[in-house]
């Protein structure tokens, strides 16, 4: 299973806020994990209301800037998986866009959940119900990607799909459907299928799609139905994969939750 002991979700007085904490518990349940409850304002009404059983959740109170005490917390407590939504009306309304995100998509060293489109549902549950779709740009960090997505897909029983997009040059097309587009996507494939193999996976269903890479992985993440999409984040060099620079527009766009690495 995969190492994941202690899941942080920032919790604010925003509907998206709250609902965002069903994902963060059916997380923590499933990996038998402490479950950190971060606060950025007092707030009496949650407090009141949370069910959690017997899993192990504390709370924490902190004020400042959201994205730096999100960060400085996820650094010191080694926290192995942030849950936060991408929407809200309280103070992580600025999470929306900008450089808020930025930061802690691009400061933090592990994987973070959001979700743009929260529905009542458990996390968990429901990508038992649906395939995992993973993006990778074939960068050296690609095989470390999907080893975690797979890692996943076997936690919750389910099947791993990867997806890598060939990018269009500046004014030119890419046609996959012509000879050379198709002699392309072919040389694109083989390099997916090594990264694949590299990882030890032993079946996923493989696509190389054309395009825009964020409008294309979520494009087919609809059409597929996924339930959770699995991206990486990139190093910090602008210099990174494609998909790097992408990262944060299929989060905003994605329409499934996605887990960003």
């Amino acid at each position: 299973m995969l190492p994941i002991r202690r899941v942080l979700a920032p919790v604010d007085r925003s509907e998206y806020s709250i609902r965002m904490i069903s994902y963060a518990q059916t997380v923590a349940a499933r990996y038998g994990a402490e479950l950190v409850l971060l606060h950025v304002e007092r707030d009496e009404e949650l407090t009141s209301k949370d069910p959690f059983g017997d899993l192990n959740v504390r709370r924490v109170l902190y004020e400042g800037d959201p994205a730096d005490i999100i960060t400085g917390f996820a650094k010191s407590e080694r926290v192995d998986l942030i849950v936060m939504p991408t929407h809200g009306r309280g103070i992580f309304r600025r999470l929306l866009i900008g450089s808020v995100t930025a930061k802690v998509l691009h400061d933090v060293h592990c994987p973070v959940l959001t979700g743009t489109h929260i529905e009542e549902q458990l996390l968990v549950e429901y990508v038992e119900r649906h395939d995992v779709l993973c993006a990778v740009d074939l960068s050296p960090e690609s095989p470390e990607i999907l080893k975690w997505a797979a890692q996943l897909t076997a936690d919750c029983h389910t099947r791993l799909d990867v997806v890598h997009v060939v990018p269009a040059l500046p004014g030119h097309s890419v046609t996959l459907s012509n000879d050379w587009g198709a002699e392309v996507a072919k040389m694109a494939r083989q390099e997916v299928d090594r990264a694949v193999c590299a990882a030890g996976i032993g079946a996923a269903g493989v696509f190389v799609e054309e395009g825009e890479p964020a409008k294309a992985v979520c494009s087919l993440a609809s059409k597929l139905g996924s339930g959770l999409l699995v991206i990486d984040r990139g190093p910090r060099d602008p210099t990174g994969g494609r998909l790097t620079t992408h990262a944060y527009a299929i989060v905003r766009q994605s329409p499934c939750p996605v887990v960003s690495i």
